[in-house]
């Protein structure tokens, strides 16, 4: 008894050991990558002509569309001069806020 349980560990090992296990042939240029999708927000903030400037986050912005409505200093610093709307895209890494100032009386 005890030779047939030995010669079946002996089969199993040898079966095991003599396993192929494939590797990819790719290199990680090759691979594919998983992106998580770029989320988009909008915010209206309603100002009045007169307000002091205020500032706004983001790490880069740029301005879409502006009639004059506002001034957009450095660092993102908006100021309502007349009434209208200015559009302002601001990106923070994983997500962009679209900034719409309204601007009245």
């Amino acid at each position: 008894m005890l030779d047939y349980v030995s010669a079946c560990f002996s089969i199993g090992s040898t079966s095991f050991a003599d396993a192929n296990i494939s590797t990819p042939n790719s290199s990680p240029s090759e691979m594919s990558q998983v992106i998580a999708p770029h989320a988009f927000f909008e915010r209206d903030i309603y100002l009045k002509v007169g307000q002091p400037g205020q500032w706004y986050s983001g790490y880069t912005y740029d301005v879409i569309y502006s009639d004059g409505a506002c001034d957009i200093g450095p660092d993102f610093l908006v100021t309502p001069i007349q009434p209208g709307l200015t559009v302002v895209s601001a990106n923070h890494g994983t997500y962009t806020i679209l900034f719409k100032f309204h601007v009245s009386y």
